[in-house]
């Protein structure tokens, strides 16, 4: 009886040890979850100052939610191993369970691991109990930033899905108009012998040109709603929203406008350098160009392509830039 206590005692002392790294764990798993909740803190802190986030929402909420998964998945798998530990007890339990084998050391470990389990059950249901408050409170700030941007559109880096005008799209028709349409215009062009610098100049002449259009409109939007540097308050604000709403609906005004029909209101005189033929070959290309540099244009921020640092390399054809990029208004 001596030799199966002692060997029972050992397995007691393992069990320990067991706990205690499992006390460790737990202790990790806290620091995590404040440290999640500080991420959250600020999270909200940052919505609460401004009505466009610098990031996409629906891609900041989905890194919280991430995160928030992570610790439940964490504080289920202590909850298993601690499971796994209240059955090994319970087997060491059986062992002394009965009044003849009972000593006092035996029963002060019993006494002791039990306390240990009630200990550890308690903190995973404080665990548990936090990290349901953060999911809330997670939904409480998802549901607040959306009722913020029902109201309108979202350009620039603060995006809808359901724009049609948002900058994943607008990069979107300019990869169209660079891979898909330009190739079949380049061909014909090649076909008629045209000249790759003439289409060139007239094609980044045609998207400087819209893009001046455009700044001249944003500017008569500012004039009209120009504001002293100290204004401050709600009014002030609003204007600020609504005149961004102003440039928006002009963009999406300009989305419904047919290409061809903007294009002989806004074709620029300056284009009138260019041959006559030359024009005429590109116009269903110029148009497109036209359009969508008006558009660009008018994002928040204003996108161009990155006429500056494009290589064409070898080939004198590759007049379209590889990226847009945001530019100064």
């Amino acid at each position: 009886m001596r030799s199966t206590l002692s060997q029972k005692e050992e397995k007691v002392k393992s069990l320990t040890q067991s706990l205690s790294d499992m006390d460790k764990n737990l202790i990790e798993a806290k620091a995590a979850l404040r440290r999640k909740q500080q991420e959250l803190t600020s999270f909200k802190d940052r919505m609460a100052g401004q009505l466009f986030v610098s990031k996409p929402a629906a891609e900041t909420d989905d890194l919280h939610k991430q995160k928030l998964e992570e610790t439940i998945c964490e504080l289920k798998q202590k909850e298993e191993e601690v499971k796994s530990l209240k059955q090994r007890l319970q087997e060491s339990a059986d062992v002394r369970s009965s009044p003849q084998r009972c000593n006092p050391q035996g029963c002060e470990h019993k006494e002791s691991m039990t306390q240990m389990e009630a200990f550890y059950k308690k903190k995973l249901n404080e665990a548990r109990s936090e990290t349901a408050k953060k999911q809330t409170e997670l939904k409480s700030v998802k549901d607040r930033l959306a009722a913020q941007v029902a109201a309108s559109l979202k350009t620039g880096d603060t995006e809808s899905m359901n724009n049609p005008v948002s900058k994943t799209r607008l990069t979107e028709m300019y990869d169209n108009l660079k891979l898909l349409q330009w190739p079949k215009v380049k061909d014909q062009l090649k076909s008629r012998k045209r000249n790759p610098k003439e289409a060139k100049d007239l094609i980044q002449k045609t998207f400087g040109n819209a893009s001046d259009e455009m700044k001249r409109r944003r500017q008569q939007i500012e004039e009209m709603f120009q504001q002293s540097e100290s204004s401050s308050g709600p009014t002030p604000q609003k204007v600020k929203e609504y005149r961004q709403l102003t440039v928006q609906n002009l963009q999406m005004a300009l989305f419904h406008t047919n290409k061809e029909e903007l294009l002989k209101t806004g074709f620029p005189e300056c284009l009138d350098e260019f041959p006559e033929e030359v024009k005429e070959d590109l116009r269903p290309l110029t148009s497109e160009c036209y359009w969508l540099s008006c558009l660009m244009a008018l994002n928040n921020p204003p996108l161009q392509p990155d006429w500056k640092n494009h290589v064409p390399g070898f080939d004198s054809w590759d007049i379209f830039p590889r990226e847009i990029k945001p530019s100064v208004m």
